[in-house]
């Protein structure tokens, strides 16, 4: 699987004590920490089927117990008016409008806070509590209103079997691809469905061994028009690596029997019957989707692998929806430094298009959410979005118009002197130019010449954007440059550019990284004694290789970095993510050499840089074992090194006081060499 960037969460700490740069105007009010606790989050907007109202998750932070507060809230989308319609449910997720517009789904925690699982619960929306409709034993990964609105379909695990006296200590499993962070075997997720009045017992509709793709590697569920089929994503098992092998399946919901789609060798999912449910929709790559595009296609019940329609934009997919006439599908993807919506018509509105792919125009705005469930029947959607100045909103855009704000969260925010980001383009020897994100300090001065610190994305399929990025603001309100490039192996600039990372995971990037400072250098801004590097995830990954072959650099940032490939191999929960990069295994032929040469640990006596090495010690991505090789080499070369870790499992820590704690860490440690 890919390497995945990470979405920051509001920072709390005294990160912004020692400014070390020319000051803004003693009346601007640049962002301060407690501003990024009041940040509120806005996702999973739903739109009802006339197009009339929006729901959307709100996620406020409770500072003092260290948790987020979600509310389901209703908004009218010509008055603009609010409504909350559930307030303080655990683990809100999902809203769903049934059918006919006449209920909400969403699910939600059920139970004590001991034995509390997912469920999905259904509220009339002409008046009354919301009341669950699932009693899964171990909790429900998703669901789908079926197209009458009779039913729901869900997944989850089966029960767990009882086990008492000296049997609950069977425990061992047997170890397959799964990370060094495992404590139990992964169990099968299996599909069910459930009357929606919740009154009857939910019927079981598929078993064995193979998984319903869960997890990060979560696929859509989708019913056919007439209610008889669903369209999922069937994996070889729950391992999150091996969902590369997953096949989609068409599910006959009276009979249990499952029917291939297509002929492909995996690499496929999200699954979309069309409105009219003549057609299917999903997203499939030729490959590992770090060095293959991942395409839209378009095929028919029965139709093997249909047509590829999205090939011409060259751009990665990232989501897709169909158009309410079924006449084509809408697209999401990275293009430049923003996100796009791409319309693909296909078939008889393709013949009938003057052109072939079309983007839809929503401004300067950067989409932070899935069209699922986010179309109504006349083609309006709504999309929660942001731009550089303005923190994530809820738009509303109706059919062929031009979107609207229809939210306000985040005025207090939005408000205050922020950094301003423009796109930057530099030479690659790809032949496409590269771009990044450039954000400027609040109060900045043409011709003054200011910090700069290199802020690197994880993925590396993935990109550096115009958002509302709170990190990069932070370091901004130091009165920073934060210079964010899109390094071969970013997903923005098309096929070619995202395969250069093929064979080549650090050195060609980090020359990009390195023309991309170059050309903010030659504007004549930089103080190029003051200049820092850091990134997590493939972003630290790259900051360990910048310090070993740069030296132009203060201080580093390398948070949760692979600093050994091989050991990366051997214990993460995406081997063959790194089997992709190379020439396969370490461990066959002469490909260690290969990894060897790639891995920040073999050039550690070059480095010259002071390190801050930062990492999840349950981190089952980039497991904590390498970060701890790459400090203790470090250290025994007589390096500047600090090592700091968190006692959580994840990629990166899930709760705010510790998300803060490792902004305040990150950004103390620059402005304290940066000074």
């Amino acid at each position: 699987m890919t390497r995945r960037s990470l979405a920051v969460v509001p920072v709390a700490a005294a990160i912004l004590a020692a400014a070390t740069c020319v000051s803004t105007p003693a009346s601007a009010r640049t962002m301060q920490l407690d501003d990024l606790r009041k940040l509120v989050g806005v996702s999973s907007p739903a739109i009802s089927p006339d197009g009339k109202r929006a729901v959307v998750v709100v996620t406020r932070i409770d500072w003092n117990d260290d948790r987020y507060d979600r509310n389901l809230d209703i908004i009218d989308l010509t008055t603009h008016a609010r409504r909350t319609l559930t307030y303080d449910r655990r683990g809100l997720s999902d809203p769903r409008w049934s059918p006919d517009g006449t209920k909400l789904a969403f699910v939600a925690m059920q139970g004590t806070v001991e034995e509390a699982k997912p469920q999905v619960f259904a509220m009339p929306m002409d008046g009354g509590d919301a009341q669950p409709l699932t009693k899964a034993p171990e909790g429900v990964e998703q669901f789908a209103w079926r197209p009458d609105g009779t039913a729901i379909a869900y997944a989850a695990e089966d029960a767990l079997p009882k086990k008492t006296g000296a049997d609950r200590f069977h425990d061992a499993f047997v170890v397959g691809n799964t990370p060094i962070t495992t404590r139990r075997a992964p169990r099968p997720v299996h599909l069910f469905v459930v009357d929606a009045n919740g009154d009857a017992k939910a019927k079981q509709l598929i078993f064995g061994d193979r998984s319903v793709a869960t997890g990060e590697a979560q696929s859509t569920l989708s019913w056919s028009a007439d209610g008889k089929t669903i369209a999922f994503l069937l994996a070889p098992n729950a391992v999150l690596n091996d969902v590369d092998r997953a096949e989609i399946d068409l599910l006959d919901v009276a009979t249990g029997k499952l029917t291939r789609v297509t002929s492909h060798a995996g690499y496929e999912g999200n699954p979309l019957f069309s409105p009219d449910g003549k057609h299917i929709a999903y997203a499939r790559s030729a490959g590992d989707n770090q060095v293959n595009l991942t395409e839209a296609y378009v095929t028919a019940p029965g139709g093997g692998n249909g047509s590829e329609i999205s090939q011409s934009f060259d751009r990665a997919v990232h989501g897709i929806a169909w158009l309410p006439d079924s006449s084509g599908i809408l697209f999401t993807a990275h293009d430049g430094t923003t996100t796009a919506i791409v319309r693909a018509p296909f078939g008889a509105a393709l013949r009938q298009a003057q052109d072939r792919l079309a983007r839809v125009d929503i401004g300067d705005l950067v989409i932070n959410s899935s069209l699922e469930g986010a179309i109504a029947r006349d083609g309006a959607m709504v999309f929660a979005a942001s731009s550089s100045k303005q923190p994530v909103e809820l738009y509303y855009r109706a059919a062929g118009a031009a979107p609207v704000k229809v939210t306000d969260y985040n005025a207090a925010v939005a408000g205050l002197e922020l950094g301003a980001t423009e796109a930057i383009a530099y030479p690659t020897s790809l032949g496409p130019q590269g771009d990044a994100v450039l954000m400027t300090p609040p109060g900045y001065v043409a011709g003054h010449k200011y910090p700069l610190v290199v802020f690197i994305h994880g993925g590396p399929t993935s990109a550096s954007v115009r958002q509302f990025d709170r990190q990069a603001q932070l370091m901004a309100a130091h009165g920073w440059l934060v210079l964010e490039p899109n390094y071969r192996g970013s997903d923005n600039l098309g096929l070619a550019y995202q395969r250069g990372v093929l064979y080549d995971p650090e050195e060609g990037p980090g020359k990009d990284i390195m023309a991309a400072v170059d050309a903010v250098r030659a504007r004549g801004i930089v103080d190029d004694h003051r200049i820092a590097v850091g990134g997590w995830s493939y972003g630290g990954i790259m900051t360990a290789w910048m310090i070993s072959k740069y030296h132009l650099w203060r201080a580093a940032v390398s948070g949760a970095s692979v600093n050994d490939w091989a050991t990366d191999y051997g214990t993460a929960d995406d081997p063959d993510s790194d089997k992709a990069l190379f020439h396969g295994s370490p461990f066959v032929g002469g490909n260690a050499a290969e990894y060897r040469r790639a891995s920040a640990i073999s050039y550690v006596h070059d480095v010259t840089t002071p390190v801050l090495i930062l990492s999840d010690v349950g981190d089952n991505r980039d497991p904590f074992a390498t970060s701890s090789m790459y400090y203790r080499a470090l250290r025994d070369n007589g390096k500047d090194a600090t090592f700091v870790a968190w006692p959580v499992d994840g990629h990166f820590p899930s709760d705010p006081v510790r998300v803060a704690d490792v902004f305040s860490r990150w950004i103390d440690y620059l402005a304290h060499h940066l000074q």
